[in-house]
């Protein structure tokens, strides 16, 4: 089969949805099937996806996607090979049968704490290891927690599973790990491609209780003939195992080589880049951002995000539309925002509703409004929100200059954020930087079904899997004039982000 005319399919298990997307290797899709992720609460502070509708979920939207192709004259026959990619931190313990034994606490569950100290690891010696920021959030913090916590089915497991090792599991038969999602779960070494023993042993975990930990790119297996025979897809169709959802995304949007920027919006945002070494915890600024395996060979991603972005947005466009909001109510905040003149009357608006994100990362600090008198308006504020974000990702991206060397011209634009027409008219003004936006909602699918292409051999190799020949691209250029204006108004931006966070991580 030609490689052009070969068909990948990818899927992707995010935090809201599970998309099963179908594209050729030039990035265009054909199919897209979707299911609502479902989530339980069981307790306050507590939230575990409901593996058992991800089990139904994953063959039905796989057998709808084989009838949504067939409905295009497009046979199941053609697809080459599936890629699976996921959240991370979330895992999944099975019992010596490969029974489902455990919760699945979601990334955002919070029952989980910080141990690195208490295993004789300081935070150049964490961050050297897994390339992870110092947070709570990992897979080996939840997975002390529950021992620490006594639950009856901790001596149960016998395998410990993140969510796309397990959906692989269930597609190939095949207990397989990929560097790029091991390292969210706090446990691999980025720098051998194997299991860390210093963060194993205090967990009193063995290299035999997690997936098999295969290079970036790897076949895991061929499709079991029970789930051939329900989706109608070929029994034996190479399955891999993709990694993380956030480096799929990134390889979906071109992201493969060194010197190119990533800004991807959506209800948290990152800023994200290539470099072909695990950089030190010194070399970024004493480990303030991540910097962990690609989903591709012999690549490491850049990356620092903040946690409520387009969350930020959303929760101020609710509030400040009164007690009755709606679609009109909006539109008009929007107008008013818009046409509210840069620097938003002083208001200043620190977006950090669910912390600061990089490079303070500072969980703890939440978002203020400041500078308000009597002639501020809704408008206005919403304005300094998104110039909030812009000064945040200025601040960012003038770190990861400095750490890498480099300085694009053009930032690529991704995610549901991509669609603000304002927040991106700021953006490209506060930065003086074009935006280049792919035509392409389902990024990370689509990456999971090229990382799915290179392992199979459909593609010579990453820069060709990148080069994403069927996806047109719109361009943002920065408005001169809005350019002018913000050149006088962007340092007090920053300085209303950067003086008060590095008071408290300073203090």
């Amino acid at each position: 089969m030609r490689a052009s005319a070969a068909l990948l399919v990818g899927i992707d298990i995010g935090t809201t949805n599970l998309k099963v997307v179908a594209a050729r290797p030039g990035g265009r899709v054909e199919a897209v099937v979707r299911r609502p992720m479902t989530i339980d609460r069981p307790a306050v502070g507590a939230a575990e996806f409901n593996l058992g509708a991800l089990d139904r979920d994953l063959v039905s939207s796989l057998a709808d996607l084989v009838k949504v192709l067939a409905g295009r004259g497009i046979d199941a026959g053609a697809i080459s090979g599936i890629g699976i990619a996921s959240i991370g931190e979330s895992f999944v313990g099975l019992d010596g049968q490969d029974r489902r034994v455990t919760p699945c606490p979601t990334w955002y569950d919070r029952r989980t704490a910080k141990r690195r100290a208490d295993w004789g690891l300081g935070a150049a010696d964490w961050f050297d290891i897994t390339g992870m920021v110092d947070d709570d959030i990992y897979t080996a913090y939840r997975i002390d927690w529950w021992r620490r916590a006594g639950v009856d089915w901790f001596s149960k497991v016998t395998t410990w599973l993140m969510v796309a090792d397990y959906a692989t599991f269930l597609l190939s038969g095949k207990k397989v790990a990929s560097p790029s999602l091991a390292a969210r779960s706090g446990m691999a070494d980025r720098r051998t491609g194997k299991w860390s023993h210093h963060i194993l042993d205090p967990l009193g975990l063995s290299e035999d209780s997690l997936g098999v930990l295969k290079p970036s790119a790897s076949i895991a297996g061929g499709l079991l003939a029970d789930i051939a025979s329900v989706t109608g897809i070929a029994a034996g169709t190479p399955v891999t195992n993709a990694g993380h959802d956030h480096p799929c995304a990134g390889l979906g949007c071109g992201l493969v080589d060194p010197g190119r920027m990533i800004d991807s919006t959506g209800t948290s945002e990152a800023l994200k880049t290539v470099v072909d070494r695990p950089l030190g915890f010194g070399d970024v600024g004493d480990g303030r951002y991540d910097c962990y395996p690609h989903v591709v060979p012999g690549r490491f991603l850049l990356s620092g995000h903040i946690p409520s972005s387009g969350g930020m947005i959303d929760w101020l466009v609710r509030t400040l539309s009164g007690p009755n909001p709606s679609a009109e109510t909006a539109a008009l905040l929007w107008h008013e925002a818009a046409a509210t003149p840069p620097g938003s009357g002083g208001v200043r608006v620190g977006p950090f509703l669910e912390g600061t994100g990089a490079p303070w990362n500072d969980r703890g600090r939440r978002a203020d409004i400041s500078f308000l008198n009597a002639q501020s308006t809704p408008g206005a504020i919403l304005r300094g929100a998104l110039e909030g974000l812009a000064g945040w990702l200025g601040l960012n991206l003038e770190r990861f200059e400095a750490i890498t060397g480099t300085r694009p011209d053009t930032l690529t634009l991704t995610g549901g954020g991509a669609r603000n027409t304002l927040a991106n008219q700021i953006k490209a003004a506060m930065l003086e930087r074009r935006f280049a936006v792919p035509d392409t909602d389902e990024a990370a699918g689509v990456g999971a079904a090229l990382v799915a292409g290179l392992a199979t051999g459909v593609f010579a190799d990453a820069s060709e899997a990148a080069r994403l020949s069927d996806v047109d691209w719109k361009v943002i250029e920065p408005d001169a004039a809005l350019a002018s204006a913000y050149r006088d108004l962007t340092p007090s931006i920053a300085d209303h982000l950067r003086s008060a966070q590095d008071e408290v991580h300073n203090g």
